[in-house]
């Protein structure tokens, strides 16, 4: 037996995203088998207390529970786009459906709640008897696969400074195929965030989590070498046009401002290494439609403002920052964005530069492809918010 619940309103109910939409077309065409496929094929979350995650004595997943009209216990759980606000006691984690593989959880709950409280909410009792036949549309049920997905949340911020600034973070969001414009619970999981802060970042506190946000925020997180050779061959444009794409003038008046500036002559074969990998990249990068045939790169700020985007976001999952502190520095990056790029393209292709410099070696692998794919998709799908919020204001 299922029994739906939700109303709509007769123009049809606002749903966050194409995930709720698919759920609520089947619920309507009363097509459960077709609700379960689109649940089966996407992520679910449940929600837990924080406390006892933090305490490490979470041995199964104490679920925080809904009692039933009957008085039973119901698992609540939550499709992507219907995450509830952060709360600062109750994390977010991901549920693998079937659940059944505890014989001890079935003595605790009859059955699940899918969105209770919106449009596509259904229940689903005594699931313990349907094992079988949801392992059966699971296993029937593509997966999505892709290197990049872009995923939009239509009920969250889509106009103005706010979404401008998710937008500046949409990149690694399309990359990791999570929602862009949305703040809360919105990546895999609060265990698995807090993991990610810590050995990506060496992020344990609040402390160090503001520290390295204002890092990226101030474009201090990436090596200052890069942004000093992209300085001077834009300088070298301006002063004297056309010599920007002569390779030997760009290493020799780079070496001179270098000693210039007081550094040691010892770091001069660096900085025309450097030279030379961001020459082979942007060569790249045309060959791939990152730039355009006599395009260059002009900055890699975008990488540490695009960073600190999801940075925040990482953050308040983990219940570093506040719902405010991490719109704030959303807010700041998609700023300084609008100052250091001209453009959608040329803030994507600083971004990728940045990363591939940082990460990939010249492997033209893992580091670069998937962000590539990620990029093609911002800057051709009309939903893109890159195809409908402008880069600057004017």
């Amino acid at each position: 037996m299922i029994a739906g619940a939700g109303g709509a309103g007769p123009g049809g109910p606002p749903l966050p995203t194409d995930v709720e939409r698919a759920l609520y077309a089947a619920k309507v065409r009363g097509d459960w088998d077709g609700y379960l496929q689109v649940l089966l094929g996407n992520e679910i979350f449940s929600y837990s207390s924080k406390a006892q995650i933090d305490s490490s004595k979470l041995q199964l997943p104490h679920w925080q529970y809904l009692r039933g009209a009957d008085g039973r216990k119901l698992l609540p759980i939550y499709t992507r786009g219907e995450l509830l606000p952060a709360r600062p006691d109750v994390v977010a984690h991901p549920v693998e459906l079937p659940l059944w593989k505890v014989d001890a959880m079935l003595a605790e709950w009859r059955g699940v709640v899918v969105n209770p409280g919106t449009p596509t909410e259904a229940h689903f009792p005594n699931v313990h008897k349907q094992r079988k036949h949801w392992k059966s549309l699971k296993e029937s049920t593509p997966r999505a696969g892709a290197d990049a997905i872009l995923r939009t949340k239509y009920t969250g911020p889509l106009r103005g400074p706010l979404a401008h600034g998710l937008a500046c973070g949409a990149l690694l969001a399309t990359h990791n195929k999570v929602i862009w414009n949305d703040i809360g619970d919105s990546y895999d999981h609060y265990a698995e965030d807090v993991l990610v802060l810590r050995d990506a970042w060496g992020v344990t506190d609040r402390d160090g989590c503001l520290e390295q946000l204002s890092f990226l925020l101030r474009g201090m997180n990436s090596p200052a070498e890069i942004e000093f050779l992209l300085g001077v061959r834009e300088a070298m444009a301006q002063r004297w046009p056309g010599t920007q794409d002569d390779a030997e003038a760009w290493r020799k008046i780079s070496a001179d401002q270098f000693l210039a500036h007081g550094n040691d002559p010892r770091g001069i074969p660096d900085i025309q290494e450097l030279i030379g990998r961001i020459l082979r990249y942007e060569a790249r990068f045309r060959a791939d439609g990152v730039l355009p045939p006599d395009g260059r790169i002009t900055s890699t700020l975008a990488y540490d403002y695009g960073r600190a985007v999801n940075f925040a976001r990482f953050g308040l999952s983990a219940r570093y920052l506040t719902s405010a502190e991490a719109e704030q520095a959303i807010l700041e990056a998609g700023e300084l964005s609008r100052k250091a790029h001209r453009t959608w393209a040329d803030f994507s292709a600083g971004y990728i530069l940045g990363r591939v410099l940082r990460f990939d070696e010249e492997a033209y692998g893992e580091f670069y492809h998937p962000v590539v794919a990620a990029q093609r998709i911002l800057m051709n799908e009309p939903s893109s918010p890159w195809r409908n919020i402008p880069f600057n204001d004017d």
